[in-house]
């Protein structure tokens, strides 16, 4: 495989989306992406699913002219590219094999003081959250308890994926900085 040298003509050519270039920025990445997928996934399903989000990602972002520096556009990819293949692993994580006999297996082995606990961590994360602005509490819920795509709470709250992770960088350290006085508060009231 030959190396490719990017320029703002070559970007400027995408952007367009002149179809020659397109064809020739594809094939050319697509070589090298199937090489990385192949060595981190296992199924053909996989890789074809992790390599068309980057390349849908790559064009998006070229197309919205988020691309800075056009000499670095194959460090872009592969970063796209790194940062789909994460997301993969953390939405497969999320979705791991149910339990052979069913759904309700640990049903009969519920430990109560399990259960306590994990109740009184709710109700104390629910009562940070009502302390906290309306537009962090927002963010944390959509993020964290109803487990949004980013992409979906960015359209939710009418900002860009930069901005909503600053945005949710300062929600979670007000709610950190919360945790403090919600452990002094529960212990108080349980004494």
């Amino acid at each position: 495989m030959t190396y490719q040298a990017f320029d703002d003509d070559y970007v400027n050519r995408l952007i367009a989306q002149d179809a020659e270039t397109e064809h020739q920025f594809i094939s050319y990445f697509n070589a090298l992406l199937v090489i990385k997928l192949k060595r981190t996934l296992r199924t053909r399903q996989a890789i074809e699913d992790v390599r068309q989000e980057t390349f849908l990602r790559v064009f998006r972002a070229i197309r919205r002219n988020e691309l800075a520096k056009p000499e670095r556009l194959g460090a872009f990819v592969n970063g796209v590219c790194n940062n789909v293949l994460a997301e993969y692993y953390r939405s497969a994580s999320r979705l791991g094999p149910l339990p052979a006999d069913g759904l309700d297996s640990s049903a009969e082995y519920r430990n109560p003081e399990t259960e306590l606990q994990a109740e009184e961590r709710k109700r104390r994360v629910h009562g940070i959250l009502k302390e906290l602005p309306a537009k962090d509490q927002e963010i944390l819920r959509l993020i964290f308890i109803e487990e949004q795509e980013k992409d979906e709470v960015c359209r939710r709250c009418g900002v860009d994926r930069g901005y909503l992770r600053v945005m949710l960088h300062r929600a979670k350290n007000r709610f950190r900085n919360q945790l403090p006085k919600a452990g002094t508060a529960s212990r108080s009231a349980s004494v």
